[in-house]
Protein backbone atom coordinates (compact mmCIF):
# COMPACT_ATOMS: atom_id res chain seq x y z
CA UNK A 1 0.00 0.00 0.00
CA UNK A 2 2.77 2.44 1.00
CA UNK A 3 4.68 1.66 -2.22
CA UNK A 4 1.54 2.36 -4.24
CA UNK A 5 1.00 5.67 -2.45
CA UNK A 6 4.69 6.55 -2.86
CA UNK A 7 4.49 5.84 -6.58
CA UNK A 8 1.42 8.06 -6.78
CA UNK A 9 3.24 10.82 -4.83
CA UNK A 10 6.16 10.73 -7.30
CA UNK A 11 3.81 10.96 -10.29
CA UNK A 12 1.98 13.92 -8.72
CA UNK A 13 5.27 15.70 -8.06
CA UNK A 14 6.34 15.21 -11.66
CA UNK A 15 3.17 16.99 -12.82
CA UNK A 16 3.86 20.09 -10.72
CA UNK A 17 7.14 21.09 -12.33
CA UNK A 18 7.73 24.69 -11.19
CA UNK A 19 6.36 24.30 -7.63
CA UNK A 20 8.37 21.15 -7.04
CA UNK A 21 11.48 22.80 -8.48
CA UNK A 22 11.12 25.78 -6.09
CA UNK A 23 10.64 23.45 -3.09
CA UNK A 24 13.65 21.33 -4.06
CA UNK A 25 15.74 24.49 -4.58
CA UNK A 26 14.71 25.83 -1.16
CA UNK A 27 15.54 22.60 0.65
CA UNK A 28 18.80 22.23 -1.32
CA UNK A 29 19.90 25.69 -0.21
CA UNK A 30 19.14 24.89 3.45
CA UNK A 31 20.96 21.55 3.27
CA UNK A 32 23.88 23.19 1.44
CA UNK A 33 24.35 25.64 4.32
CA UNK A 34 24.12 22.89 6.93
CA UNK A 35 26.52 20.63 4.99
CA UNK A 36 29.04 23.44 4.61
CA UNK A 37 28.90 24.39 8.30
CA UNK A 38 29.06 20.73 9.36
CA UNK A 39 32.06 20.01 7.11
CA UNK A 40 33.91 23.03 8.54
CA UNK A 41 32.96 22.00 12.08
CA UNK A 42 34.19 18.42 11.50
CA UNK A 43 37.38 19.78 9.93
CA UNK A 44 37.94 22.06 12.93
CA UNK A 45 37.46 19.15 15.35
CA UNK A 46 39.92 17.08 13.38
CA UNK A 47 42.39 19.97 13.48
CA UNK A 48 41.82 20.40 17.23
CA UNK A 49 42.64 16.73 17.85
CA UNK A 50 45.73 16.92 15.64
CA UNK A 51 46.88 20.08 17.43
CA UNK A 52 46.49 18.41 20.81
CA UNK A 53 48.45 15.37 19.64
CA UNK A 54 51.20 17.60 18.22
CA UNK A 55 51.44 19.56 21.46
CA UNK A 56 52.07 16.31 23.27
CA UNK A 57 50.80 15.04 26.64
CA UNK A 58 54.19 15.56 28.35
CA UNK A 59 55.25 18.93 26.96
CA UNK A 60 54.98 22.51 28.21
CA UNK A 61 55.68 25.85 26.58
CA UNK A 62 56.98 28.77 28.61
CA UNK A 63 56.44 32.22 27.11
CA UNK A 64 58.16 35.42 28.18
CA UNK A 65 55.52 37.83 29.48
CA UNK A 66 52.58 37.16 31.78
CA UNK A 67 48.96 36.22 31.12
CA UNK A 68 49.45 34.70 27.67
CA UNK A 69 46.79 32.42 26.19
CA UNK A 70 47.24 29.38 23.90
CA UNK A 71 46.94 30.30 20.23
CA UNK A 72 47.95 33.96 20.64
CA UNK A 73 50.67 35.32 18.33
CA UNK A 74 53.95 35.90 20.11
CA UNK A 75 54.49 39.23 21.87
CA UNK A 76 57.82 40.87 22.52
CA UNK A 77 58.93 40.66 26.14
CA UNK A 78 62.39 40.98 27.71
CA UNK A 79 61.77 38.92 30.84
CA UNK A 80 63.29 35.56 29.88
CA UNK A 81 66.90 34.73 28.99
CA UNK A 82 69.12 31.74 28.31
CA UNK A 83 70.07 31.74 32.01
CA UNK A 84 66.47 30.69 32.75
CA UNK A 85 66.81 27.83 30.27
CA UNK A 86 70.03 26.68 31.95
CA UNK A 87 68.45 26.89 35.43
CA UNK A 88 65.52 24.74 34.37
CA UNK A 89 67.78 22.21 32.61
CA UNK A 90 70.01 21.91 35.68
CA UNK A 91 67.32 21.74 38.39
CA UNK A 92 64.44 19.75 36.87
CA UNK A 93 64.78 16.06 36.11
CA UNK A 94 63.02 14.10 33.38
CA UNK A 95 63.60 16.59 30.57
CA UNK A 96 63.79 14.75 27.22
CA UNK A 97 64.39 17.84 25.07
CA UNK A 98 64.38 21.58 25.54
CA UNK A 99 64.37 24.22 22.81
CA UNK A 100 64.66 27.95 23.45
CA UNK A 101 63.56 30.39 20.78
CA UNK A 102 63.64 34.05 19.79
CA UNK A 103 60.95 34.93 17.25
CA UNK A 104 60.37 37.93 15.05
CA UNK A 105 58.30 38.83 12.00
CA UNK A 106 60.56 39.58 9.03
CA UNK A 107 60.54 39.71 5.26
CA UNK A 108 62.31 36.96 3.32
CA UNK A 109 63.29 37.27 -0.32
CA UNK A 110 64.51 35.03 -3.14
CA UNK A 111 65.14 36.76 -6.47
CA UNK A 112 61.88 38.60 -7.29
CA UNK A 113 59.74 36.68 -4.78
CA UNK A 114 59.29 37.73 -1.15
CA UNK A 115 57.13 36.83 1.84
CA UNK A 116 56.40 38.26 5.28
CA UNK A 117 57.04 35.39 7.67
CA UNK A 118 57.87 34.36 11.23
CA UNK A 119 61.59 33.83 11.73
CA UNK A 120 62.45 31.59 14.68
CA UNK A 121 65.91 31.42 16.16
CA UNK A 122 66.03 27.92 17.68
CA UNK A 123 68.46 25.32 18.96
CA UNK A 124 69.41 22.02 17.37
CA UNK A 125 66.84 20.37 19.72
CA UNK A 126 63.99 22.00 17.75
CA UNK A 127 62.92 18.83 15.89
CA UNK A 128 62.81 16.59 18.97
CA UNK A 129 61.26 19.22 21.28
CA UNK A 130 58.49 20.07 18.80
CA UNK A 131 58.13 16.63 17.16
CA UNK A 132 58.58 18.53 13.90
CA UNK A 133 61.07 17.06 11.45
CA UNK A 134 62.31 18.15 8.04
CA UNK A 135 60.79 16.68 4.89
CA UNK A 136 63.73 17.64 2.68
CA UNK A 137 67.39 18.31 3.42
CA UNK A 138 68.53 18.47 7.04
CA UNK A 139 68.29 20.49 10.25
CA UNK A 140 71.26 22.54 11.47
CA UNK A 141 73.71 21.12 14.02
CA UNK A 142 74.70 22.49 17.43
CA UNK A 143 78.09 23.43 15.94
CA UNK A 144 76.30 25.58 13.33
CA UNK A 145 74.31 27.19 16.14
CA UNK A 146 77.44 27.89 18.19
CA UNK A 147 79.28 29.33 15.19
CA UNK A 148 76.30 31.54 14.23
CA UNK A 149 76.03 29.99 10.77
CA UNK A 150 73.73 31.63 8.25
CA UNK A 151 71.71 28.53 7.41
CA UNK A 152 67.93 28.30 7.27
CA UNK A 153 65.19 25.67 7.34
CA UNK A 154 62.04 26.96 5.68
CA UNK A 155 58.39 26.02 6.12
CA UNK A 156 56.40 24.62 3.18
CA UNK A 157 54.44 27.88 2.72
CA UNK A 158 57.69 29.83 2.46
CA UNK A 159 59.11 27.25 0.03
CA UNK A 160 56.01 27.45 -2.14
CA UNK A 161 55.93 31.26 -2.15
CA UNK A 162 59.63 31.92 -2.71
CA UNK A 163 60.63 29.08 -4.98
CA UNK A 164 57.46 28.48 -7.03
CA UNK A 165 58.12 24.74 -7.42
CA UNK A 166 61.95 24.93 -7.67
CA UNK A 167 64.18 22.89 -5.34
CA UNK A 168 65.06 25.34 -2.51
CA UNK A 169 67.98 23.33 -1.09
CA UNK A 170 71.28 25.14 -1.46
CA UNK A 171 69.63 28.36 -2.65
CA UNK A 172 70.51 31.72 -1.11
CA UNK A 173 67.65 33.73 0.42
CA UNK A 174 67.73 37.05 2.23
CA UNK A 175 66.04 37.50 5.59
CA UNK A 176 65.88 41.23 5.91
CA UNK A 177 69.22 42.11 4.33
CA UNK A 178 71.15 39.08 5.64
CA UNK A 179 71.86 36.18 3.26
CA UNK A 180 71.07 32.61 4.41
CA UNK A 181 71.56 29.26 2.69
CA UNK A 182 68.51 26.99 2.69
CA UNK A 183 69.53 23.55 4.00
CA UNK A 184 66.12 22.03 4.76
CA UNK A 185 62.34 22.23 4.42
CA UNK A 186 60.09 21.52 7.41
CA UNK A 187 57.31 18.96 7.07
CA UNK A 188 53.87 20.49 6.57
CA UNK A 189 51.72 21.07 9.67
CA UNK A 190 48.91 23.26 8.26
CA UNK A 191 47.00 25.89 10.19
CA UNK A 192 46.25 26.21 13.88
CA UNK A 193 42.61 26.08 15.08
CA UNK A 194 42.59 29.90 15.10
CA UNK A 195 43.80 30.08 11.50
CA UNK A 196 47.55 30.76 11.88
CA UNK A 197 49.68 29.19 9.15
CA UNK A 198 52.33 27.14 10.98
CA UNK A 199 54.19 26.53 7.74
CA UNK A 200 54.83 30.23 7.12
CA UNK A 201 58.04 30.06 9.15
CA UNK A 202 61.80 30.08 8.77
CA UNK A 203 64.01 28.49 11.46
CA UNK A 204 67.61 29.67 11.87
CA UNK A 205 70.20 29.01 14.63
CA UNK A 206 69.34 30.77 17.91
CA UNK A 207 72.78 32.38 18.29
CA UNK A 208 72.58 33.71 14.74
CA UNK A 209 69.14 35.17 15.52
CA UNK A 210 70.16 36.76 18.82
CA UNK A 211 73.54 38.17 17.80
CA UNK A 212 73.38 38.74 14.05
CA UNK A 213 69.69 39.53 13.47
CA UNK A 214 68.24 41.02 16.67
CA UNK A 215 71.25 42.01 18.78
CA UNK A 216 69.50 41.03 22.01
CA UNK A 217 70.00 38.60 24.90
CA UNK A 218 66.43 37.68 25.77
CA UNK A 219 64.34 34.91 24.24
CA UNK A 220 60.67 34.67 23.33
CA UNK A 221 59.85 31.22 24.62
CA UNK A 222 61.06 27.74 25.43
CA UNK A 223 59.51 24.39 24.65
CA UNK A 224 60.21 21.58 27.11
CA UNK A 225 59.43 17.94 26.37
CA UNK A 226 59.49 15.58 29.35
CA UNK A 227 59.90 11.82 29.54
CA UNK A 228 56.70 9.72 29.47
CA UNK A 229 55.03 9.43 32.87
CA UNK A 230 56.19 12.82 34.09
CA UNK A 231 53.68 14.65 36.29
CA UNK A 232 53.23 17.83 34.23
CA UNK A 233 51.39 19.69 36.99
CA UNK A 234 54.30 19.18 39.37
CA UNK A 235 57.02 20.18 36.89
CA UNK A 236 55.02 23.24 35.84
CA UNK A 237 55.06 24.29 39.50
CA UNK A 238 58.82 23.70 39.70
CA UNK A 239 59.42 25.76 36.54
CA UNK A 240 57.33 28.57 38.01
CA UNK A 241 59.32 28.51 41.25
CA UNK A 242 62.66 28.67 39.38
CA UNK A 243 61.58 31.52 37.11
CA UNK A 244 60.05 33.56 39.98
CA UNK A 245 63.33 33.15 41.89
CA UNK A 246 65.45 34.12 38.87
CA UNK A 247 63.23 37.13 38.14
CA UNK A 248 63.14 38.26 41.79
CA UNK A 249 59.39 37.75 42.09
CA UNK A 250 59.52 35.85 45.37
CA UNK A 251 57.48 38.46 47.25
CA UNK A 252 53.80 37.56 47.54
CA UNK A 253 51.40 39.41 45.26
CA UNK A 254 53.86 40.03 42.43
CA UNK A 255 52.43 38.66 39.17
CA UNK A 256 54.35 36.25 36.95
CA UNK A 257 56.28 37.83 34.08
CA UNK A 258 56.09 34.54 32.18
CA UNK A 259 53.32 32.15 31.10
CA UNK A 260 53.43 28.37 31.30
CA UNK A 261 51.16 26.55 28.86
CA UNK A 262 50.38 22.93 29.79
CA UNK A 263 48.46 20.25 27.85
CA UNK A 264 45.44 20.78 30.15
CA UNK A 265 45.32 24.48 29.22
CA UNK A 266 45.58 23.62 25.53
CA UNK A 267 42.73 21.13 25.95
CA UNK A 268 40.59 23.78 27.68
CA UNK A 269 41.34 26.30 24.90
CA UNK A 270 40.49 23.80 22.17
CA UNK A 271 37.28 22.77 23.93
CA UNK A 272 36.18 26.40 23.94
CA UNK A 273 36.69 26.50 20.16
CA UNK A 274 34.68 23.29 19.79
CA UNK A 275 31.85 24.68 21.92
CA UNK A 276 31.64 27.83 19.79
CA UNK A 277 31.51 25.77 16.60
CA UNK A 278 28.81 23.53 18.05
CA UNK A 279 26.65 26.55 18.94
CA UNK A 280 27.10 27.94 15.42
CA UNK A 281 26.17 24.55 13.93
CA UNK A 282 23.02 24.20 16.06
CA UNK A 283 21.86 27.77 15.30
CA UNK A 284 22.42 27.40 11.54
CA UNK A 285 20.59 24.05 11.56
CA UNK A 286 17.57 25.44 13.40
CA UNK A 287 17.38 28.50 11.12
CA UNK A 288 17.67 26.29 8.02
CA UNK A 289 14.92 23.95 9.26
CA UNK A 290 12.58 26.88 9.97
CA UNK A 291 13.22 28.53 6.58
CA UNK A 292 12.93 25.24 4.68
CA UNK A 293 9.75 24.23 6.50
CA UNK A 294 8.03 27.58 5.91
CA UNK A 295 8.90 27.63 2.20
CA UNK A 296 7.80 24.04 1.56
CA UNK A 297 4.67 24.29 3.72
CA UNK A 298 3.39 27.46 1.99
CA UNK A 299 4.02 26.17 -1.53
CA UNK A 300 2.48 22.79 -0.66
CA UNK A 301 -0.64 24.41 0.79
CA UNK A 302 -1.07 26.40 -2.44
CA UNK A 303 -0.67 23.16 -4.38
CA UNK A 304 -3.25 21.41 -2.20
CA UNK A 305 -5.73 24.24 -2.81
CA UNK A 306 -5.31 23.84 -6.57
CA UNK A 307 -5.83 20.07 -6.28
CA UNK A 308 -8.86 20.13 -4.00
CA UNK A 309 -11.19 18.49 -6.57
CA UNK A 310 -8.66 15.74 -7.27
CA UNK A 311 -8.33 15.06 -3.53
CA UNK A 312 -12.12 15.22 -3.06
CA UNK A 313 -12.55 12.62 -5.83
CA UNK A 314 -10.08 10.33 -4.11
CA UNK A 315 -12.07 10.73 -0.89
CA UNK A 316 -15.31 10.03 -2.80
CA UNK A 317 -13.83 6.79 -4.19
CA UNK A 318 -12.95 5.52 -0.76
CA UNK A 319 -9.63 7.09 0.24
CA UNK A 320 -9.61 7.65 3.99
CA UNK A 321 -8.32 10.78 5.72
CA UNK A 322 -5.30 8.79 6.87
CA UNK A 323 -4.37 7.80 3.30
CA UNK A 324 -4.66 11.43 2.17
CA UNK A 325 -2.38 12.51 5.05
CA UNK A 326 0.16 9.79 4.20
CA UNK A 327 0.12 10.78 0.53
CA UNK A 328 0.80 14.46 1.31
CA UNK A 329 3.64 13.57 3.66
CA UNK A 330 5.16 11.22 1.09
CA UNK A 331 4.96 13.91 -1.61
CA UNK A 332 6.90 16.30 0.63
CA UNK A 333 9.28 13.54 1.77
CA UNK A 334 10.24 12.72 -1.83
CA UNK A 335 10.90 16.40 -2.50
CA UNK A 336 12.96 16.72 0.69
CA UNK A 337 15.11 13.70 -0.11
CA UNK A 338 15.87 14.98 -3.61
CA UNK A 339 16.66 18.39 -2.13
CA UNK A 340 18.94 16.85 0.50
CA UNK A 341 20.91 14.91 -2.14
CA UNK A 342 21.48 18.02 -4.25
CA UNK A 343 22.19 20.19 -1.20
CA UNK A 344 24.63 17.77 0.44
CA UNK A 345 26.49 17.17 -2.83
CA UNK A 346 26.78 20.87 -3.63
CA UNK A 347 27.76 21.63 -0.01
CA UNK A 348 30.52 19.00 -0.08
CA UNK A 349 31.87 20.27 -3.41
CA UNK A 350 31.73 23.89 -2.23
CA UNK A 351 33.49 22.88 1.02
CA UNK A 352 36.33 21.25 -0.93
CA UNK A 353 36.68 24.32 -3.15
CA UNK A 354 36.67 26.62 -0.11
CA UNK A 355 39.26 24.44 1.64
CA UNK A 356 41.49 24.45 -1.44
CA UNK A 357 41.47 28.22 -1.95
CA UNK A 358 41.28 29.48 1.66
CA UNK A 359 43.25 26.84 3.58
CA UNK A 360 40.30 26.24 5.94
CA UNK A 361 40.35 22.68 7.25
CA UNK A 362 37.25 20.91 5.85
CA UNK A 363 36.24 17.31 6.50
CA UNK A 364 34.02 15.49 3.97
CA UNK A 365 32.56 12.26 5.32
CA UNK A 366 29.37 10.11 5.14
CA UNK A 367 28.24 11.92 8.30
CA UNK A 368 27.40 14.94 6.11
CA UNK A 369 24.87 12.93 4.09
CA UNK A 370 23.43 11.39 7.26
CA UNK A 371 22.94 14.89 8.69
CA UNK A 372 21.39 16.06 5.39
CA UNK A 373 18.96 13.12 5.36
CA UNK A 374 18.00 13.71 9.01
CA UNK A 375 17.41 17.44 8.52
CA UNK A 376 15.41 16.93 5.31
CA UNK A 377 13.22 14.38 7.12
CA UNK A 378 12.57 16.88 9.92
CA UNK A 379 11.70 19.55 7.33
CA UNK A 380 9.30 17.13 5.62
CA UNK A 381 7.58 16.27 8.91
CA UNK A 382 7.20 19.90 10.00
CA UNK A 383 6.28 21.28 6.57
CA UNK A 384 3.74 18.50 5.93
CA UNK A 385 1.53 19.11 8.97
CA UNK A 386 -0.58 22.02 7.68
CA UNK A 387 -0.95 20.77 4.06
CA UNK A 388 -1.85 17.29 5.27
CA UNK A 389 -4.50 18.57 7.68
CA UNK A 390 -5.89 20.82 4.98
CA UNK A 391 -6.08 18.03 2.38
CA UNK A 392 -7.69 15.57 4.78
CA UNK A 393 -10.33 18.12 5.79
CA UNK A 394 -11.91 18.36 2.31
CA UNK A 395 -15.57 17.18 2.21
CA UNK A 396 -16.18 15.54 -1.20
CA UNK A 397 -19.89 16.50 -1.12
CA UNK A 398 -19.04 20.18 -0.74
CA UNK A 399 -15.96 20.44 -2.97
CA UNK A 400 -17.39 18.54 -5.95
CA UNK A 401 -20.53 20.73 -6.06
CA UNK A 402 -18.52 23.98 -6.54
Amino acid sequence: MIIKILSSAIKINLKQGLKVFIMIAGISLCILVITLVTSISLGARQLVNETLQQFGPTSVIVFAGGRRQPGQPFQRSTTMTLDDVRSISDQISGIAAIDSEANSNMNAKYEAQNIDTTVSGATSSFTSAWNWDVSEGRFFTERENTSMSRVAIIGSTVAKQLFQGQNPLGKLIRIGTTPFTVIGVLSTLGTTPNGMDRDNRIVIPLNTMLKRMLNQTYITMMRIKFAPGTNITNVAGEISTILRYNHKLTAQGLPDDFTIITPDQVMEFLNRINSTLNIFLVVSTIVSIIIGSVVVSNIMQASISEREKEIALRRAFGATKSLIVIQVFLEIFVISIIGSIFGATLGAVLGLIMGHFTGINVSISPILFLVAFSVSTIIALIAGIQPALKASSYDPAVVLQR
